[in-house]
């Protein structure tokens, strides 16, 4: 039997654009749709499962270069006037190099050499020592070496090691320098079994062989110590070790890699050679990948399930259906979109695609529901898809492309930082846009067979809480009935509208003085916490090694159980050593990590005298900054006097905040006076300290200004030093400012652009700014979120806002574009703006709850994406109930006023 297609007049109409043309083309070719979507979904799922390689961050070329070296002269101030001093005038002869930091102890150095961004650091590496040699200003005694630092497992290091492994005598009896003999052998075995994505396995070697400049002969030191500790039963066991790094080839999927070493080491572990000996992988950065796989895993199964049940009340069970599997089409296309363009799996784009769950959303409701409304007023499922899509593909394109173009800031953030997050606003971006072709194309094909068959078209759906919205929207819009026919009335209510309005803005600016601006707080709960020990002046390596033993024990004395490995990987020397500890995951610890380094800091600064010691969690973000004044030590002696002097006044000074609350500094410590430090030409001596509160970047200001207060420039003078003898280096926070205030000015731009795209779209000048509304009526909800829930306001609370700028203005979007259609149709302004509540009311509710409900796990249960939840969240529920309650009157008065005029 043939059926008879509808008439050209019904559904091929002159006035169709093009969304709907492509919406039909589809719609009329199932068979070709379906396996259209077939194959989006097997790619898909092959990205996500198969091709996608795992890895921790994006590959970030870092503009700096380090230079290690040694001088045996057993004399600080020679190795800074015959190496430091020379091989830093050479450096700053390249232009493009910003700025240059050395430090010279008794036989060793370490300089540097930071360059402006986008400069290729392994390149430059290669430059600056050929530079040096050519220059032959260096003693031919001084042994350098040059190298780009590798961000690996490890953190920053001398080599790439993208998986560590820590070696050693399981008795504790072997030395040193045996221990690194064996490791050898050991780096030697496994470098034959010819691991699959290994570039190279070396050792880490603690020692150094150089000549002595006045004996000629040839001498060993050991440079650095490391230390290997872990969980065993219910005792912590520490051992002396050495590190073993595995270098990954570019790439490489690290889950897999970590497997594969993991096994090679069981192996290791059964050979008679390496009797009484063991090796543990100590730094790896597969755990939290998998860590944040099951997150992501469980976060979308709850954002779907949360939903299909908003959409079942809000909607109807098939249409929600319909809006999870147009989800996960969206989902598993932008996997298949990540894999084309030779993007990993990793943090970054896991954040994006967490982020994108709250965007992604919209679109699909929103077609859903047209259709579903569609269906009340026609039987013909063609005719009801092409006016569905006629009603809301133009609001829908626009909505979209302003969702997009919130992200594009992101694009343009410079440094370190915006390399490493340039894969977020890429992501999005997709996302959004394959979201408007599956909910153009596949929700209507969806639709043909779950909401347009022939049972449902002739009984209907029930549908729970349609009467209930009906009568809310009813009810929102009584005013407006009220004020009909009086001028006077509608001028009272319209008045009363905007004064609510702007009562909530207000009140958002007054809660925002309580909330705290750090860039890059740290997170509420980590899984690592960190030790930073500075030796006293003159430490052996031995005896730093004793002193750092001692330290360990006394960390896993005040974890407890909440102790699960440590390690030093490779950094300790005699001067400072870093050790990273590993505890127990925060969703099985009822203490959160913060309480955990403030225990362990009590402990240091109560019981432990053998190094000054820092305490502080490690986070995913940049590591927070020491602020750090550099006082000019060309005369050395005034110089360190004035030091003295700042860091007494720094441990009693108090940083008030515009709140009110006090801060106080802490760990204040004067440079070694073993040590030579110099930033460019000029010779220095520091006084650091850290914080006793989180929001860093305010304290870093405020520290400054009481610096600036306490030692004006007739006070320094005084000490004999240069008046202009204080400068100060905040280290990342610097950057951190640079790259936040490119945001903060990439924010007006961006209003300017998405209103001439909304100018064109509207063919209004006036309308645009009418849709902005939704902006700061999210003010309220987000800044009340962020102090009930002790969040600052930080560089992941802005991508929230970004996010929610166009989650926000798509609401204003639909009702004003309903409002105009009904315009167009001869309403009055208070009929086009009711009819356009009342009929937009549902998409708009359901969107946002349903975005709410879905973000709620993660606030919850997520510590480094709840301040980016609680934005969305909270300013989805303050932007949805003013934009339902009052920016109707706000587009009332906008009507009449550009009537009037």
């Amino acid at each position: 039997m043939v059926t008879k297609r509808p008439s050209q007049k019904a559904t091929h109409l002159p006035k169709d654009k093009l969304l709907p043309k492509v919406t039909m083309l589809f719609f009329d070719r199932p068979l070709a749709t379906f396996l259209l979507w077939l194959a989006l979904i097997v790619f898909g799922l092959a990205s996500y499962t198969t091709l996608l390689k795992r890895a921790g961050f994006p590959s970030v070329n870092i503009p700096l270069n380090i230079v290690s070296g040694t001088y045996f002269v057993n004399d600080a101030a020679k190795v800074d006037h015959d190496v430091a001093q020379p091989l830093t005038e050479v450096a700053l002869a390249d232009s493009n190099v910003k700025s240059v930091q050395a430090q010279g102890a008794d036989n060793f150095l370490t300089v540097q050499v930071q360059y402006k961004d986008g400069t290729d650091a392994q390149s430059a590496a290669k430059k600056l020592e050929q530079e040096v040699n050519d220059s032959h200003k260096l003693p031919a005694n001084a042994h350098l070496q040059y190298f780009a630092p590798y961000f690996g497992a490890t953190g920053g290091d001398t080599q790439q090691i993208d998986v560590a492994i820590s070696f050693f005598d399981k008795n504790g009896t072997a030395s040193t320098s045996d221990l690194a003999a064996k490791a050898q052998t050991a780096a030697t075995w496994l470098q034959d079994k010819h691991l699959k994505d290994v570039k190279s396995i070396a050792l880490k070697n603690p020692f150094e062989t150089n000549a002595d400049p006045e004996t000629g002969q040839t001498a060993t030191v050991q440079r650095t110590f490391d230390r290997f500790g872990q969980r065993d039963g219910t005792t912590n066991k520490f051992y002396n070790s050495v590190l073993i790094g595995i270098a990954a080839q570019k790439g490489t999927d690290v889950i897999k890699l970590d497997k594969r070493v993991r096994d090679a080491l069981v192996e290791l572990s059964s050979q008679p050679q390496f009797a009484g000996y063991d090796a543990q992988v100590s730094a790896s950065f597969a755990p939290s990948i998998k860590d944040n796989l099951s997150e992501l895993q469980r976060v979308l199964l709850e954002g779907l399930l949360a939903i299909l049940v908003v959409g079942s009340i809000v909607i109807a069970i098939r249409a929600s259906f319909i809006t999870v599997v147009s989800m996960i089409t969206v989902l598993l296309s932008a996997l298949g979109f990540l894999y084309a363009i030779h993007y990993t799996l990793n943090v970054i784009t896991l954040f994006a695609l967490i982020l994108g769950l709250a965007l992604i959303v919209d679109d699909t409701i929103i077609m859903v529901e047209a259709i579903d409304s569609a269906r009340k007023r026609s039987k013909n499922r063609r005719e009801i898809v092409l006016q569905a899509t006629r009603k809301i593909s133009r609001a829908m394109l626009a909505a979209t492309l302003t969702a997009c173009l919130s992200f594009t800031p992101l694009l343009f953030v410079g440094g370190i930082l915006g390399s490493f997050i340039r894969a977020i606003p890429i992501t999005i971006i997709a996302a959004l846009l394959i979201s408007l072709l599956v909910a153009l194309i596949f929700i209507p094909f969806f639709a043909r067979f779950l909401l347009l068959g022939k049972k449902q078209l002739k009984k209907g759906v029930t549908e729970v809480s349609a009467g209930f919205e009906a009568a809310l929207a009813r009810s929102i819009a009584k005013p407006m009935e009220w004020a009909r026919h009086s001028r006077a009335k509608l001028t009272s209510v319209i008045i009363i509208a905007i004064c609510v309005g702007i009562g909530f803005v207000g009140a958002g600016g007054f809660i925002a003085k309580d909330v705290v601006f750090n860039i890059f707080p740290p997170t509420k709960d980590t899984n690592e916490v960190g030790l930073n020990l500075a030796f006293p002046p003159g430490t052996s390596i031995g005896q730093a090694e004793t002193i750092s033993a001692n330290a360990e024990k006394l960390a896993s004395q005040t974890l407890g159980d909440n102790f699960v490995r440590s390690s030093f990987n490779g950094t300790g020397d005699a001067q400072v050593a870093n050790l990273q500890i590993e505890i127990i995951s925060y969703s099985k610890r009822k203490v959160t990590s913060p309480q955990l380094v403030k225990q362990l800091q009590t402990a240091f600064d109560t019981q432990f005298k053998g190094a000054q010691v820092v305490a502080a969690q490690i986070d995913l973000g940049p590591p927070s900054s020491a602020f750090t004044v550099q006082i000019d030590a060309s005369n050395r002696e005034a110089a360190f006097k004035l030091a003295n002097d700042m860091a007494a006044y720094l441990k009693g000074v108090e940083l008030k905040r515009t709140s009110g609350k006090i801060a106080h500094m802490n760990n204040v410590s004067v440079s070694n006076p073993g040590s030579f430090l110099r930033t460019g030409h000029k010779a220095i001596i520091t006084v650091s300290a850290g914080f006793d509160g989180d929001d860093t970047t305010t304290l870093v200001t405020l520290a400054q200004d009481a610096v600036k207060k306490e030692f004006p420039p007739d006070r320094v003078g005084s000490y004999g030093v240069p008046r202009d003898a204080i400068s100060y280096d905040i280290g990342q926070e610097s950057e951190n400012q640079d790259s936040f205030k490119t945001l903060a000015l990439a924010f007006p731009i961006l209003l300017v652009v998405i209103f001439i795209l909304l100018a064109i779209q509207f063919r209004s000048l006036l309308q645009p700014l009418l849709i902005f509304l939704a902006i700061p009526f999210s003010i309220f909800g987000v800044m009340l979120g962020l102090r009930l829930t002790n969040n600052a306001i930080s560089f992941f609370t802005m991508l929230g806002f970004f996010a929610l700028v166009g989650l926000s203005i798509k609401n204003t979007i639909l009702l004003t574009d309903y409002a105009n259609q009904a315009r167009r149709q001869g309403m009055e302004p208070i009929d086009a703006a009711r009819e356009a509540l009342q009929e937009r009311f549902r998409p708009l509710f359901a969107t946002s709850m349903t975005a709410v409900v879905s973000l709620i796990p993660l606030a919850l249960t997520s510590p480094f994406w709840q301040g980016l939840s609680v934005v969305l969240i909270f300013g989805l529920l303050s932007s949805t109930f003013l934009v339902v309650t009052v920016f109707p009157y706000y587009y009332l008065a906008a009507e009449y006023a550009r009537l009037n005029i």
